[in-house]
């Protein structure tokens, strides 16, 4: 599925089933239909909307790329911020605990369970210092010592090719669906304005939560790992293919040498 989002909030509600002649009759009921799969498309759908949606807020607003002068203006930084976090309260569990993993975040800041450990994730530490209040920083109370890139901004390569997003496919593989708690997982491939992608592995589960007073899927957890070749796994080469093996895990690990965040 391929997202691309130009109008972030509007595809952030399609995506949680809100908007529409349908949703002004939806009211809360004792009795849930249970979480589908395709509630979970819609879900993952609206995070790549949001990664789209911030990175567009950013750039379409006087964002660089981060090795040029003046790369965080104060309103660039202001829309992506805005753009996450009404992302971040529509399709996740916020402000209540979401399990949030991070494709390559570190000890001991490798885990994101508040909002806050999040909007620091996708937008970066420059941006929050100069959109989010006191009381949004992350880590609790950080003026700067600690400094991350920020993921949705696409802005952070070393080589200074990176100029934002431009789509995002979800691969799903496979789902758990159920009552109040489901599982999906799959790949997402973020494409970048310059032509490049990044894949990465993910899992989310998701729950029900109260959005607007109304019961809705939300994602309660989001676990996000970086592909590895064949060569770096468990997987066993006959002897006939190591050769073609050893040659297409070379290329992989180029390509995600090329492409993988500095964050």
């Amino acid at each position: 599925m391929k997202f691309t989002g130009q109008i972030l909030a509007a595809a952030i509600l399609c995506g949680l089933g809100v908007v529409g002649a349908e949703s002004k009759e939806k009211k809360p009921t004792k009795e849930m239909k249970g979480i589908t799969t395709d509630d979970m498309d819609g879900l993952v759908d609206a995070f790549c909307g949001a990664a789209v949606g911030i990175s567009d807020a950013f750039w379409d607003n006087g964002g660089k790329h981060h090795l040029q002068a003046d790369a965080y203006p104060q309103e660039a930084c202001d829309m992506a911020y805005e753009a996450a976090l009404g992302a971040l309260n529509l399709a996740y569990n916020y402000p209540d605990t979401v399990l949030f993993k991070p494709t390559l975040t570190t000890r001991p800041f490798t885990f994101r369970p508040t909002i806050e450990g999040a909007l620091s994730y996708f937008i970066g530490t420059d941006c929050l210092l100069k959109a989010g209040g006191a009381e949004m920083q992350y880590p609790p109370g950080n003026t700067g010592k600690f400094k991350e890139y920020g993921f949705g901004l696409a802005n952070y390569d070393a080589d200074g090719m990176y100029k934002g997003f431009d789509s995002c496919d979800w691969i799903p593989d496979h789902y758990v669906t159920g009552n109040t708690v489901a599982v999906a997982q799959g790949q997402v491939e973020f494409h970048r304005k310059e032509g490049g992608s990044s894949i990465v592995d993910k899992t989310f589960s998701f729950g029900i939560a109260k959005k607007n007073g109304v019961p809705l899927p939300v994602i309660t957890g989001h676990h996000s790992s970086a592909i590895i070749g064949p060569n770096s796994s468990t997987q066993y080469a006959p002897p006939a293919r190591e050769g073609e093996i050893k040659s297409r895990a070379e290329k992989v690990g180029a390509r995600l040498r090329k492409s993988m965040p500095s964050v």
